[in-house]
């Protein structure tokens, strides 16, 4: 077998150049049961917020709880994202994890901010977030416990349900073993930034006015040692256009979350 930075089955070698023409980048996020210091990658667990900052709500007033925190000083440099500044990802604990299906690019019940300069120290940042309460009964987050998040570089090629498959391999034609060998050895589960999305339902950018969130910006996918999980056997994602994303410009993010 040709050497590569990805391992085909055996059925789909003779598409090798092809397939490795798609291959991308990306950074694999494991999560350890932990919990973490402010400014921190981080699962869930208290927000880095510098006394003076105001906290994120949704426009009825309820506090947005944080999903997720990624310190880009600890991931593995990764082209078009920033080196350094912390990326935070907050979400009403509702029970659609603040997602509107029908506006999932308007951040209200959902809210991602990026914080340029980071500080390290405790003095400057509020640590008492008593003030969010105890989530009610009926409230919850995605995840039971707060996770350390550890990161590696890897490498993949588009996965069968990216909603560009089929315009990247118009000239390539699967028998049905191949198809099948395809959506099982080289699909995209799994927690990630950068790369390729999963979906156990379908794409959603698959429409004329979301298909310019060209880049998968985080991928939350089901991870038992932080007993994360979007429903029922569900997986996040949020994405943003490139030309954003090299802006900085974190407004326009679009959010989705599916299940089986």
């Amino acid at each position: 077998m040709k050497n590569s930075i990805v391992e085909l089955p055996e059925s789909l070698e003779k598409y090798r150049d092809s397939i490795e023409k798609t291959i991308k980048p990306y950074i694999k996020i494991k999560f350890q049961k932990q919990k973490n210091m402010l400014w921190e990658s981080k699962l869930g667990g208290d927000p880095y917020l510098e006394i003076g900052m105001e906290y994120p709500k949704a426009s009825n007033g309820e506090y947005l709880r944080l999903l997720a925190q990624i310190n880009f000083e600890e991931i593995p440099p990764i082209e078009a994202f920033p080196q350094k500044g912390i990326l935070q990802f907050f979400i009403l604990p509702d029970d659609m994890y603040g997602l509107d299906f029908d506006n999932p690019c308007v951040q209200d019940t959902f809210r991602v901010i990026y914080i340029p300069h980071v500080v390290k120290s405790e003095e400057n940042l509020i640590k008492d977030f008593s003030f969010l309460g105890d989530l009610e009964e009926d409230w919850y987050m995605p995840f039971a416990n707060e996770g350390k998040m550890n990161f590696s570089l890897e490498y993949m090629p588009i996965p069968w349900d990216d909603y560009r498959f089929n315009d990247v391999y118009k000239d390539m034609w699967l028998t049905d073993e191949e198809d099948d060998d395809y959506m099982e050895k080289l699909n995209a589960d799994g927690s990630r930034i950068g790369g390729y999305p999963f979906f156990t339902q379908a794409d959603p950018r698959d429409s004329e006015d979301l298909n310019n969130h060209d880049t998968l910006l985080l991928q939350l996918d089901c991870e038992k040692e932080c007993d994360l999980m979007f429903g029922d056997g569900g997986v996040a994602n949020f994405f943003i256009s490139e030309e954003d994303l090299k802006k900085l410009d974190f407004t326009k993010v679009l959010y989705n979350w599916d299940c089986c």
